[in-house]
Parts: C-alpha cells; structure tokens; sequence
C-alpha cells in the first residue's frame, strides 16, 4: 500500500557516526547478501481480535503495543520474538522510544536491508478491520532511534517512523465552583438524560476504567488493554474519569451524558520506568481497530503527541469506514505546536471551557480547534472512586463525543455536518465564525433523547 504523505515533518539537521557506518554498510552489502532471512522466523505475527477488554496538564501517557488474545479488563497476548533481548537503552524524555523503530506495509527489501545495520523486527502486527500491517524493530545497542531513522530514510524514505509516544491531556485537580459541577446544563443537554445513548456504541482510547466503581456499576461498558508488556503497570484515573462522564449511571451521583450508550474502552496507556504514563503508536493503532470492528460510531482520544506515519494511515482508515474521531487539542498553551491527532484532517479537536464559558487557560490555540465544551473543574472519580474535580482539554472529549453521537443516532445532524463545522448549532464565543480560541464555539444541538 502507497505511504501516505505526512506533515510537518522534518529531518534531522546533523548525523553522527553512527549514520555514516550505517549508510556505509547499507551499501556496502547487496540487498541479496542474506539469504537466510527467507527462512528464518523473522516475523512474527499478532492478530488484534474483536474481545472485551494524571498526570498533571498532558499528564499521564502510555505505551501500547500488544496482542492477538485478551478479555474483559485483560491484557492481551503478544508474539514476541523468541531469541535473546539487548538492554533496553533509556527512554528518551521527548516522546518516542530510543529503541524502536515502527514501520507500515514494509517490503521484504525494506526489512532485510533493516537487518543488515542490526535492526531485528519484534512484532508484526496485522490489524485486519483497518487493512494495515505495522513491523515493530528493535534497534541494536549504541544506536538511537533518530540515527536509525535517518539511515532507513535513505534506501526507504517514507517507510519508517519513530515509535512516539502519546500522552493524556489533562491537567491539575482544583476546587469544584458552583456551576461547574452542573456542565451538562451549560450546553443545553436534556434534563432527561437517563435516555440517552440508546442503541449506540461508543468507542474511548484511554487509560484503564475502574468498571466496579458505583457510577459504572450497571454500565454496558468492556474494556481490553492493549499493551506490549503485560506485566507493564497501568492507571485508571483518567480512564475512569472519562468513562464516567459519558456513562456513568443514573442515581449514582455522577450522571454520564450517555448512561444507555454502549462503551468500548480500549487501553493502550502503560507507565515508563520514569513513572510517565503513556501510549505509543502501535498501541493505539491496535486500539483503533478494535473500536472499529466494535461498531462503534464515534471515538473519543483525549490525548496528545508528535505526528506518526503510521498513527495518520491508521486514522485515515477509521475515517473511511465512516467512524467521527475526536481528539483533545491538548494543555500546551496558545503558543503550543499543533498536537496530534486534533491536527490531522477530519479528526475534531475539542478544547475545554470553564464554568463562565471562559477558555481554560492551558489550552492550546490554532486550527486545531473545532469546538468548545466544558472541561474546567469536572468532579468526576479516579481508579478509587475519590471524586476530585479535573480540569483539561481531555475531559472536553466526552461531551463532543457525546453531542457528536446523539445527534447523529436521531438524525438531526450528519458526519459531513460535523465536519464542514459551520452549519452545526452554537454559542458563538470568540470572533464571529471560527477562530483559534473556542473554533466554531459551543455545540448546543436540539437532541432530545427520546
């Protein structure tokens, strides 16, 4: 399959030895020059299936690779490579692992002449609903993943990326102030909101879901993990947050927005030895297809990262299946990078506003932005069930979800709707149309929940 193309991306400026030796032996070995690889099990092969399943301002993050098997609340399988480890060179602290390179749809030529500088591929994962292959390689010690990167770019270019890293987008806990405790009212959501979500299936890509927890308890909600080490450590603060505010029960305190939706909850989040909370690539990729071969109909992403090759043609391919995705557009502030996914084309970026329709302070700015919805000082409860309220643009991504989906399930507005932005109901908070603060606005679509 043709790569597709990938913005804002841009080369390293300087390469050290170590891109000179590896250009050397690039050349300097004939692409037929190891025939053994035909043979050998170089490959191996996870098959993500159908199955159940803060930190502080973008603060927990994940990483996710994992798996072929897996149960309600369970970690999936993975097919490792059976042949000896190298030590794992540390993390480096701008998002992406210094000791992995991905790659989508790669030939057999791309692979082996990986090979020949060291590279040994460790996973690959075909995710059948969304028709990709991603190829996880280990690099060898002493070389980094940007060297790496650039030595494959130059017999391969468009091929391979960094393994990234993503982070949740929310921020510090603050004191509930009145209104704010009540967000649903600000967009005008029905009063009888225990109908709501009936005969729809959503789709969350977070951290773990404490399922037992009061609030949830009588939710159609599952969740798989999909995560490369199984024995990783995980969180479920954030989960649980966001969770809650879609489907948390009625009567139990914290009513969700959808309280008779179904929920898919996919976990690619792990914690790093630094204690950093994270996702990367593979994890969500694998996370996207099976929301997608769920049924679910909108997916929420409330986090933030670089841009991926691979994460885009993952994207691209929900998108074609018809499935909304909607993303936070992350804590950085008005001067922040574009994060991703809110910045790629189609995904919709939500940013938080408080309780007097202020935008929250943290928030990044720009054409990412498509609506605004509450997301300042949410109570909502973390993996204990301690209610806290939770402040970031992550916790906007329920109520678009939730806006998104409702109005789509009674017709009132369609996906291209969604999309083009202009013709959807809103309070117009910033300059007149769409502006990079609170984009279009806030969504106040007449869905009844009938």
């Amino acid at each position: 399959m043709p790569l597709l193309s990938h913005p804002r991306r841009t080369g390293p400026k300087r390469r050290g030895w170590g891109v000179f030796v590896l250009v050397f032996l690039l050349h300097a070995i004939p692409p037929t020059g190891l025939p053994w690889l035909d043979s050998a099990p170089l490959l191996a092969q996870a098959l993500a299936d159908d199955g159940d399943g803060g930190g502080d301002d973008g603060g927990d993050g994940a990483d996710g690779g994992a798996s072929s098997a897996g149960g309600d609340s369970g970690s999936g399988g993975q097919d490792a490579d059976p042949g000896p480890r190298e030590p794992e060179l540390p993390v480096q602290a701008d998002g992406f692992s210094a000791t992995e390179l991905i790659a989508l749809d790669p030939s057999p030529a791309a692979l082996q002449r990986a090979a020949q500088w060291g590279a040994r591929v460790v996973e690959t994962s075909v995710q059948a609903g969304l028709g990709v292959r991603v190829v996880r390689l280990q690099l060898p010690p002493g070389i980094d993943a940007r060297t790496a990167l650039a030595v494959a770019n130059e017999r391969d270019p468009g091929v391979f990326d960094l393994h990234h890293f993503y982070q949740l987008a929310q921020a510090d806990a603050a004191i509930c102030e009145g209104a704010s405790c009540e967000p649903m009212q600000r967009m005008d959501w029905p009063a009888a909101s225990a109908r709501c979500g009936r005969g729809q299936t959503l789709g969350i890509v977070d951290s773990g879901v404490s399922t037992g927890l009061p609030a949830l308890r009588g939710a159609d909600l599952r969740v798989r993990r999909f995560v490369t080490d199984a024995q990783a450590p995980s969180d479920t603060t954030h989960g649980t947050a966001v969770a809650t505010l879609l489907v948390g029960q009625p009567g139990s305190g914290l009513p969700g927005l959808m309280p008779r939706a179904s929920l898919r909850a996919a976990e690619p989040f792990f914690r790093l030895p630094s204690g950093t909370l994270v996702a990367d690539a593979v994890g969500l990729v694998k996370s996207l297809d099976w929301l997608v071969g769920s049924g679910v109909g909108v997916i929420g992403m409330s986090l933030t990262g670089p841009p991926n090759r691979v994460l885009q043609a993952a994207i691209e391919r929900v998108q074609a299946r018809g499935v909304l995705v909607v993303a936070s557009v992350g804590n950085g502030g008005r001067n922040a990078a574009p994060a991703h996914p809110a910045a790629l084309d189609g995904v919709l970026g939500a940013t938080a506003l408080s309780a007097d329709l202020r935008v929250y302070w943290r928030a990044s700015q720009g054409e990412t932005v498509d609506f605004a919805l509450p997301g300042v000082a949410l109570p909502t409860p973390d993996g204990e069930g301690v209610v806290r309220p939770r402040s970031g643009t992550s916790y906007a991504v329920p109520f678009l979800v939730a806006q998104l989906s409702q109005s789509l399930h009674e017709g009132v507005l369609s996906r291209a709707d969604w999309r083009a932005g202009s013709g959807v109901p809103v309070t117009d908070l910033g300059a007149a149309g769409r502006d990079p603060v609170f984009g279009w606005g806030l969504p106040k679509v007449a869905v009844r929940c009938g």
